[in-house]
């Protein structure tokens, strides 16, 4: 199973939000800068986590993005669920499908998916933040005023 670049950074971006200090901002252009990527992908990015309700986004001089809930609130399972969309193994499990009643395989396919989304709704962006070995600070955090 292979995650798209999109959770990947999409992931990252939360991880640098949640070491912010209280009341740090991150301005997207900066985070596409050193990230190397477009600032219109990472807007996209953006967007597909803002149903979440996990991101304020602060307008004006100095404004940028900080997260709205605190990290040990926020579950891997909805960030990669609303990143990648379906989290399934394989494409009939969660669609219908003619083979599901004779499928000597759909058993395990369930199996397997019930692992992934347990594990992910287990892990916390806290927990990666102290996970990480060597969190690097490029990213300077604007302070409320």
């Amino acid at each position: 199973m292979r995650f798209s670049t999109r959770t990947r950074y999409g992931l990252r971006f939360l991880l640098q939000l949640a070491a912010l200090p209280e009341g740090g901002r991150l301005q997207l252009a900066h985070v596409a800068r050193m990230e190397q990527i477009s600032p219109g992908y990472l807007e996209q990015i953006v967007r597909s986590l803002r149903p979440l309700g996990i991101l304020r986004g602060v307008r004006g001089a100095g404004g940028g993005y900080q997260l709205s809930r605190a990290p040990a609130d926020i579950n891997l399972e909805d960030v990669f669920q609303n990143l990648e969309g379906d989290l399934g193994p394989v494409h009939c499990l969660h669609s219908k499908c003619t083979r599901s009643a004779s499928c000597t395989t759909r058993t395990f396919w369930e199996d397997l998916d019930r692992h992934i989304r347990r594990y992910l709704r287990s892990v916390t962006l806290q927990d990666l933040l102290e996970r990480s070995d060597s969190m690097i600070q490029c990213f300077p955090a604007k302070k409320e005023k």
